[in-house]
């Protein structure tokens, strides 16, 4: 069975494109296909009628309302345990799926090996939004959003091709470190390998970087992630892209200030914690020098232009008694070497303040 979670805060915009793409599935329109599929979306507190909207219209998705934003981690964790499926595609309302995804993602599972822990298609831009009665009509492009997450040595993640025209260079890979939450389907074994306590995504992260964190666990944890360019969805990203090199310093804090203060805050504060509670201390010591001059420059890049962001520090020493008692669960029960996680690791970036993976 495959359970499709979806979160929704104040989605009106999204939502009747991104469920009519699920429910326009071709898999769906073949008889005694082997697959069932529950859609269960969880909705954090809406107050434009995202709700009213799906039960008006889609009476066969299963909707739990929160009172209150709880956040992208804690919205899909619930999302995840409405249904105990053994397949689950995290799916954000902004992404539209291409009417052959799932009959592309069961036919990878069908040829892959049971240690693969999530499976990942490749996702381009939707390039405009048009409005029509409050909600929207998407525009697809060519241009990529997503092929995976890599994973540099300084411990920098990029969505692979980002802003890229899509022409095929990237069809040839096959094993990625992670993948974008935007449109995930994972194996809930590998799921339930790797959660801490009753979190599948880390709660404390709210938003953001939780899908690098889940990425880094299942990696740990043996769980392998395959990527299937045939399988192709569309995602609007409200978070654009910055220019790449330190000394862009202009067109970087134009970027960031074209995205929310809760962004920039959470990103900072998340991509701390995943190295606190992923990393192996031999490899860290290994790239330390890389490791150290991204942080460095990132910091000083704070310090002048984004003092607001650095309040997220206090968040971070806050927390990090919790972080460190996950990562001591984390590490031992982790089942790769330290060399293993080294070969996962490309060369060290530039700065790259504007491209963080995330959803």
């Amino acid at each position: 069975m495959l359970s499709i979670c979806i979160v929704t805060w104040n989605s009106m915009k999204f939502i009747k494109n991104c469920l009519e793409s699920v429910f326009n599935q071709t898999v769906l329109e073949e008889k005694n296909y082997e697959i069932k599929v529950a859609v269960n979306v969880v909705d954090n507190g809406s107050e434009d009628g995202t709700v009213d909207f799906i039960k008006r219209n889609y009476p066969q998705v299963h909707v739990l309302k929160n009172i209150n934003n709880l956040g992208f981690a804690r919205g899909y964790n619930q999302a995840i345990k409405m249904c105990q499926a053994d397949w689950t595609l995290v799916l954000n309302v902004d992404v539209v799926l291409d009417p052959d995804f799932l009959k592309k993602m069961f036919s990878a599972i069908k040829n892959s090996q049971d240690k693969v822990g999530s499976f990942g298609g490749k996702i381009l831009k939707i390039e405009t939004l048009r409005e029509e009665s409050g909600l929207s009509k998407v525009v697809k492009s060519n241009k990529i959003d997503s092929c995976g997450l890599e994973v540099k040595k300084s411990r920098q993640v990029k969505n692979i091709g980002e802003g890229e025209v899509d022409r095929g260079q990237y069809d040839d890979l096959s094993q990625v470190f992670g993948f974008s939450g935007a449109c995930v389907l994972y194996r809930r074994e590998a799921l339930e390998d790797v959660k801490f306590r009753e979190e599948y995504f880390d709660e404390d992260f709210f938003a953001y970087q939780e899908d690098y964190d889940l990425s880094y666990r299942l990696q740990l944890y043996g769980w392998q992630s395959t990527f299937v360019p045939g399988a192709k969805a569309y995602h609007f990203r409200s978070a654009r892209q910055s220019a790449n090199k330190f000394f862009e310093i202009k067109k970087i804090v134009e970027s960031r200030r074209q995205r929310s203060r809760l962004i920039n805050y959470h990103s900072y504060k998340n991509h701390l914690f995943v190295l606190l509670k992923n990393e192996i201390g031999e490899n860290f010591w290994r790239h330390f020098i890389f490791i150290f001059w991204y942080e460095l420059r990132k910091f000083v890049f704070l310090l002048l232009f984004e003092q607001e962001t650095l309040k997220a520090l206090g968040q971070f020493f806050k927390l990090l008694p919790r972080m460190l008692l996950k990562r001591k669960i984390i590490m031992s029960r982790r089942k790769v070497t330290a060399k293993y996680m080294r070969q996962l690791f490309s060369s060290s970036a530039a700065l790259g303040l504007g491209t963080k993976a995330g959803n």
